[in-house]
């Protein structure tokens, strides 16, 4: 490893030049699933300007004329009758400007439409709303268009042949007795970020070729008596200028939001409880905000802000001069400085005072950002100057690290060749910990052995030989690795595991049967490459038990292993010498059958008496969860109970018509000894307990 150092000696150079392409390159390309985390915390401004007072306030003559909960319970469900509407807007004929963020696109009782059409007529202050769409089951008809083209810019220049401006095919919009009847129309579409809350206003849409205005600019087209100058290019809105109102190369504004909103209940105005020349030259618009209506939008001050209050917010930002201004200039201008800041600091010796600056320096990101926008309306987009410098920050330290703890990974990578990734940590954690010794644990220990190896090694070379043990071992391995278990030890081709040492894993014996349910789909994936190579398939056992054992570093202070000794070891190695016994291909015992706390199909397979021990243990055989499976587990124990009670000759019938319909390898092993039985009845005194012979 001598070529590290050298490596490492420009590594922060590098990596500051990387990480300045990086930012570079992030911040002018924003992708979206990236700009989601940015925008959410960006927001924070708002939240902490309107904590410490400082949100402006609105524009003082306008106020939001609102269908509320109030309005609704007494005057019924929304939508009203038209000609209840079309008295609240005559009660509105002395404002300046209203406008509507309301669509009447449906035609009710003529009488009553016409009256609303009329009043409208009359107040000769009403901007009619309309909604454009992507999607719609009616087109635009030619009376529509006809009403429309009259609410559509008339004066805009094109710089090039096509716009960026977005286009809506559809639209919907007022019935023709009340869209001929407004002063003008506008439509209230509002867009939502990529996150789903609404933050910007646009400023010009297109429907069939026409340029139309939203709701709150053409508010102030008409309050303000001015028209709109607009030049679009192939971007979108190059350029708009309302009076001294100006925006260069954007086709939305940002909005910025107020605490304190007017809203008046629609219902007030309706009865003369606020009287008509309370609205007297005020811009006012309508909406509805009750929440069964839904038209609330989530924003970065609420999760359901009122839609209309996006057109109020709109409007006040324009005349007040309260709009958020923001270049990109400024914004390399906040990222490049840090990352040098950042670079600088890294060559700090000490490393709590490095850290220290490092969080300092961040601080201070956040606090420009915050001061530029509640004093000057100027918004910088902070996070793409804090990611890049948390990631370079992250980078050079790990990299240090690695420069200045590299002997100590090397003994980390050698001492995980030979035991779990998990023992290495506690070994480096607490390297007292390999002292002599053990202690008592609850363990579930898993032997599994290859079937046939044996003999196969009789026909390969030594070389092929070792090939082949470790195309099979090494995927086993992995197996017991990733459900948590340790590898104690392979045996020629066998091998052992534990599960719940050197740390705590609760549900061990779940994770030691789930793994010998894997082995057996891993073994078939093996089986299959070795079939295409035209190598001999072979078969595995797979015995596990769960007890108390004694667990630790065994052997003599020259040399010693951290291992598993104690009878619960003894029974898992001699359940899994059953497996060839019981022609099956995994054997639990009832201790960690009992155990289970997962779904697992699991068919008892017999009682008996190990050599050495007198009481006897009843081993279970988990099977894959299939309907056959269920109806071979089913049929098996009934007639393995048949079995228990001495009732050999129907037992034999079921179990012989199981080893014949599915091959069923225990079903032909029950059916011999029931053959026997019949021959040679055991004593009366039997308890069913078969006692094996040798280990």
């Amino acid at each position: 490893m001598k070529f590290i150092p050298s490596f490492l000696k420009n590594y922060k150079f590098g990596l500051l030049a990387g990480f300045l392409i990086f930012a570079t390159v992030l911040f002018h390309f924003q992708p979206s699933f990236i700009d989601k985390f940015a925008l959410g915390i960006e927001d924070g401004k708002f939240h902490f300007r309107s904590l410490i007072g400082k949100t402006p306030k609105p524009y003082q003559d306008m106020v939001i004329v609102t269908v509320d909960e109030y309005s609704v319970n007494k005057l019924g469900r929304w939508p009203w009758r038209r000609d209840v509407i079309g008295d609240m807007f005559y009660n509105l004929r002395k404002a300046g400007i209203v406008t509507l963020d309301i669509v009447f696109s449906e035609h009710t009782e003529p009488e009553r439409d016409d009256y609303l059409a009329e009043k409208i007529l009359d107040s000769d202050n009403i901007i009619l709303g309309f909604f454009m769409r992507d999607n719609a089951t009616q087109e635009t008809t030619e009376d529509t268009i006809d009403a429309l083209e009259d609410c559509a810019y008339l004066s805009f220049k094109m710089l090039d042949n096509t716009t960026g401006v977005k286009e809506f095919p559809f639209a919907e919009v007022n019935i023709d007795e009340i869209a001929h009847s407004g002063l003008t129309c506008a439509y209230f579409n509002t867009e939502a970020d990529v996150d789903g809350l609404y933050r910007r206003y646009p400023i010009t849409y297109i429907h069939k070729g026409y340029l139309f205005s939203p709701l709150g600019i053409q508010a102030l087209r008409y309050y303000l008596n001015q028209d709109v100058e607009l030049e679009l290019d192939k971007n979108g809105v190059r350029k708009f200028a309302l009076g001294n109102i100006v925006f260069n190369k954007q086709s939305y504004f940002k909005l910025n939001f107020y605490d304190d909103v007017k809203y008046i209940s629609a219902y007030d105005v309706y009865s003369g409880a606020v009287a008509p020349e309370f609205f007297e030259n005020k811009i006012v618009v309508v909406g509805v905000t009750e929440t069964g209506v839904y038209d609330m939008r989530p924003t970065p001050i609420s999760p359901i802000t009122p839609g209309v209050s996006l057109h109020y917010t709109a409007i006040s930002n324009l005349l007040e001069g309260h709009l958020i201004k923001w270049n990109k200039a400024w914004d390399y201008m906040l990222i490049i400085p840090v990352l040098l800041i950042i670079a600088a600091l890294s060559l700090i010796g000490k490393q709590y005072l490095r850290w220290l600056l490092y969080i300092f320096a961040l601080m201070a990101v956040v606090c420009v950002s915050y001061v530029f926008f509640i004093y000057g309306n100027i918004w910088l987009r902070e996070f793409y100057a804090l990611f890049p410098a948390v990631l370079m920050i992250v980078g050079t330290e790990a990299a240090a690290f690695f420069k200045t703890e590299i002997h100590a990974l090397e003994v980390k990578k050698a001492f995980g060749s030979y035991v779990s990734p998990e023992l290495v940590e506690e070994i480096l954690n607490n390297p007292d910990g390999l002292e002599l010794g053990g202690q008592e644990r609850d363990l579930t220990i898993l032997f599994s052995d290859i079937r046939g190896f044996t003999t196969l090694s009789e026909s390969l070379t030594p070389t092929a030989l070792v090939s082949m043990l470790n195309r099979l071992l090494d995927p086993m391995t992995n197996v017991i690795l990733k459900n948590r278990g340790m590898l104690d030890k392979y045996i020629g081709d066998a091998m052992m595991a534990v599960f719940n040492t050197p740390v705590d894993v609760p549900d061990h014996p779940d994770k030691a049967v789930k793994s010998a349910l894997e082995l057996l789909e891993t073994l078939k994936a093996v089986n299959a490459e070795f079939a295409k190579e035209g190598i001999p398939v072979v078969d595995i056992g797979v015995g596990i038990n769960t007890g108390t054992v004694v667990v630790g570093n065994m052997g003599s202070k020259v040399r010693f292993e951290y291992t598993a000794i104690g009878d619960s070891v003894n029974l898992a190695s001699r359940l899994e010498g059953l497996c060839k016994q019981y022609k099956t291909r995994i054997v639990i015992s009832e201790f960690t059958m009992n155990r289970l706390t997962i779904p697992v199909l699991c068919r008892l397979l017999d009682k008996v008496r190990v050599k050495g021990k007198h009481k006897p243990v009843e081993i279970f055989e988990p099977m894959t969860d299939t309907p056959e499976n269920r109806e071979i587990k089913e049929l098996f124990e009934k007639a393995l109970d048949k079995y228990f009670n001495m009732n050999f000759n129907e037992a034999l019938a079921v179990f012989r018509d199981l080893a014949e319909k599915f091959s069923d390898g225990p079903s032909e092993i029950f059916a011999e000894r029931c053959a026997d039985f019949l021959e040679n009845p055991p004593e009366e005194d039997w308890d069913g307990v078969y006692t094996l012979k040798s280990k």
